[in-house]
């Protein structure tokens, strides 16, 4: 039996422009810090493999002092093999780290995109993988491929778009990866755990990112630990999902209708974080929606400043104001001149539109009664 532990999309280094500069250096240190916990499980678990699909490390932005991680932990794993596979944010290139560091030698890394394995006898087990060597590979390195003994463990680390029709990112179709007779496929690329995913003979699955970097990555995060055993041709393996990120991004929608001052938004805020029982590992956005009084104007700086017990707040204003639409249609002034040249806008069946025409009469109406709008 062999025990890995399959991770991918680590993205060490990583900018994260969209946080400000110390949140960012915050989250950077978090993800090397995810990384080594990732050595340690696999240290604490004993396991033959370490399994590394594409991403490791952003190329453009990977320090000397990361790689220098990369290799203190790599060696605190003597026993371990360290397959990697380099993807698009990390390809093996003449000027790569990949190529240019001494890795310790319990360190695999392929190098090429055509197909190629690394054998283990010892362990009864071939592993087999690609590398990209730019930031495209257009090609499914996988086709007409067939494994060379099917009563090895066959594993595929692999940084790859499953079944997308089109992709410049080594398209794989499922029918392709399930003829190639692999026991375990280690998939990198898409950044959320996908689950275990049944092939003609074995297994695949996406292990997910270790750390969410923003919005478009929600939930936690984490890899997966496997064992899998192989006698007479028959495989047995088994796989589940550790949780590895400090912290999990997540969206809210939440309805604050009624609504008539900030204090009133935070108390339907706090209500919806204890629902959740978010806390100080959570990053959250929360999209504001509904009809609030007209003069009400959302501070988000103010609301994040509220929540010292959530990591960070993000607020997304879409609500709508409440004014008395009756007496505007019926106002003979510009007030009601300016209604009802955004009346249908305001009932657009489009929500963008809806929400620029609401915007636009809060603004309108603000400075035809003279208000400062500066706040806005």
């Amino acid at each position: 039996m062999i025990k890995f532990l399959h991770c991918a999309d680590l993205h060490l280094d990583s900018p994260l422009t969209a946080l400000d500069i110390k949140t960012a250096e915050v989250r950077r240190n978090e993800l090397r810090g995810a990384f080594t916990s990732l050595t340690m499980t696999a240290r604490m678990s004993k396991v033959d493999f370490l399994l590394i699909a594409g991403d490791l490390f952003d190329s453009a932005y990977a320090t000397k002092e990361t790689i220098a991680l990369l290799c203190r932990e790599f060696a605190a794993l003597p026993d371990c093999k360290v397959i990697i596979a380099p993807g698009n944010h990390d390809p093996y290139t003449f000027q790569s780290y990949y190529r240019r560091t001494e890795f310790p030698d319990n360190v695999y890394i392929f190098d090429s995109p055509d197909l190629s394995c690394f054998d283990f006898p010892e362990l009864n087990t071939t592993v087999y993988g690609y590398a990209f060597t730019s930031d495209t590979l257009e090609d499914c390195p996988l086709e007409a491929f067939r494994v060379e003994n099917p009563d090895r463990i066959n594993l595929l680390v692999a940084h790859g778009d499953l079944d997308a029709a089109v992709s410049k990112y080594a398209p794989i179709p499922s029918d392709t990866l399930s003829a190639c007779g692999f026991d375990y496929a280690a998939l990198g690329h898409i950044h959320t755990f996908s689950g275990l995913r049944t092939l003609d003979k074995g297994y695949c699955a996406y292990s997910g990112c270790l750390e969410g970097r923003g919005f478009d990555e929600l939930g936690p995060k984490g890899a997966i630990l496997g064992a899998a055993d192989k006698t007479d041709g028959q495989l047995q393996l088994g796989a589940k999902f550790n949780r590895f990120s400090k912290r999990r991004y997540e969206i809210e929608t939440l309805d604050i209708t009624g609504a008539a001052t900030n204090a009133d938004v935070i108390d339907r805020i706090q209500a919806m974080i204890a629902d959740k029982h978010y806390g100080d590992d959570t990053a959250l956005r929360v999209r504001l929606t509904g009809s609030v009084v007209s003069d009400l104007r959302i501070a988000p700086d103010f609301l994040a400043s509220q929540f010292p017990g959530i990591f960070l707040l993000e607020t997304v204003d879409a609500t709508l104001p409440l004014y008395d639409c009756a007496h505007l249609q019926e106002d003979p002034t510009i007030r009601g001149a300016f209604y009802r040249s955004l009346a249908e806008l305001l009932d657009s069946g489009d929500e963008s539109e809806r929400e620029k025409a609401a915007l636009a009469l809060r603004y309108g109406l603000a400075a035809l009664s003279g208000s400062d709008i500066i706040d806005f």
